[in-house]
This record gives C-alpha cells, sequence and structure tokens, in this order.
C-alpha cells in the first residue's frame, strides 16, 4: 500500500475515535457537509476557488478538483488562478457564484500574499469576506490550510505557519468546515513538485481525498 494509501486508512482509525468520543476536532473532515437551504444554487456544483494550487498548472497531471470531481459524484468548478491572492480576490467570490450557482465552495488561498509579505490579518480579513459572500449567497463555505513550502520555497515555511494557524481560528470563531492540509502533507517531499510549493500528482490525489472527507 503507497503513502497515501497508509495515510487514509490512519484517517478511518482516527475518525472511527472521533465518532466514539464525540468529541475530537477533525479538522474539517468526517463527511456530513450539506447545504440545507441552497436556495437557487445546485446541490450537485462545487467550487474551488484558489491559486495555482487550485489550478493545478505546474504539475503534468489531474489537479485536485479535477479529481475530486470523480470522487464525490458532483460537478466540481476549477476557479483556480495562477498567481492570484486573496486580497485581490474578494469580489471574484460573488462573480463565480453568479455565474456558476454552487451550493459549495471550497476556499484555498493566501499563499501569494505570504510570498509578496501582505500581513496575515489583511489575508484572513479577506478570506472573512469571502465566507460572508458565500452565506449571503446561500453557499456553505470551507476553507483550507496550505501545505507547507519546502525545498525552494522553505524561507515561506514561517510566514505560512502563522496563516495557517489564523485560518484554523478563523474557522473556528465562523464556524466554518476547513480542510488541513498542512496536517495532511506534513511536509513530505513525496508530495510535492520540485519547486516545493505546488503539489505533484501524489500531491493532488491527496488533496482530492482530503477534500472528499468533506462529502
Amino acid at each position: 500500500m503507497n503513502a497515501i494509501g497508509l495515510r487514509r486508512l490512519s484517517w478511518v482509525g482516527v475518525m472511527a475515535g472521533c465518532l466514539f468520543w464525540a468529541g475530537c476536532d477533525d479538522g474539517g473532515g468526517g463527511g456530513g457537509l450539506n447545504n440545507k437551504d441552497p436556495g437557487a444554487n445546485d446541490l450537485n456544483t462545487v467550487v474551488a476557488f484558489g491559486d495555482s494550487i487550485t489550478q493545478g498548472n505546474h504539475c503534468d497531471c489531474a489537479s485536485y478538483p479535477s479529481r475530486l470531481n470523480g470522487m464525490i459524484g458532483k460537478r466540481v468548478v476549477n476557479a483556480g488562478e495562477s498567481g492570484s491572492r486573496a486580497t485581490e480576490s474578494v469580489g471574484h467570490t460573488r462573480s463565480l457564484i453568479n455565474a456558476h450557482h454552487p451550493a459549495f465552495m471550497l476556499i484555498l488561498y493566501g499563499i501569494n500574499d505570504v510570498i509578496h509579505g501582505a500581513d496575515p490579518a489583511r489575508i484572513v480579513n479577506a478570506l472573512s469576506q469571502m465566507v460572508a459572500i458565500c452565506r449571503e449567497n446561500q453557499v456553505v463555505p470551507v476553507l483550507a490550510t496550505y501545505p507547507m513550502p519546502v525545498t525552494d520555497h522553505e524561507p515561506f515555511a514561517g510566514p505560512t505557519l502563522v496563516l495557517n494557524a489564523e485560518i484554523r481560528a478563523l474557522a473556528r470563531a465562523l464556524g466554518v468546515r476547513y480542510v488541513d492540509l498542512e496536517r495532511e502533507f506534513e511536509a513530505n517531499p513525496e508530495f510535492y513538485h520540485p519547486d516545493g510549493l505546488h503539489p505533484n500528482d501524489a500531491g493532488t490525489q491527496l488533496m482530492a481525498l482530503a477534500f472528499a472527507d468533506l462529502f
């Protein structure tokens, strides 16, 4: 069994324990994500909103949204845009909702802001606005932390740790589910493109599995 399979098997055991004890923080996984009041939104449509890590343009492989599409039986729209920043993309949240009418939006944003030296508070404020826009439009938002940058991008590991801690805190404060990709990747080079920032084939598969756990 490969490393991803072992991680998934281990995760099943952890979740069984969480269900038994009924008090474990699963980092946003565990299934059961639903939209009880989607309005005019399509319960079978999910938008994956983010940067190049979502877009998948650095890997000669399927992106995580396209893999996820085949795992959950829903249409997953890849709204990743290479180089985009959370602090410049708040308005795009509403335009994506208007264009696709998703019942769910998966938000992985902020690493380009970190690379360009943005204050974490500004990034978190942008993510908070994205969540608010989703809720105003009867879309269920999901946040995600980033895999820890390694090798060439390791200088950004510290600021990414700070951002990830803020994302977890924001999700808990707003009552939003989140996927902890930092924990999933564990800075294991097996899951990274040589640049140490973007996921490789194994990494995009791991991402898709982690998001699939929500559903």
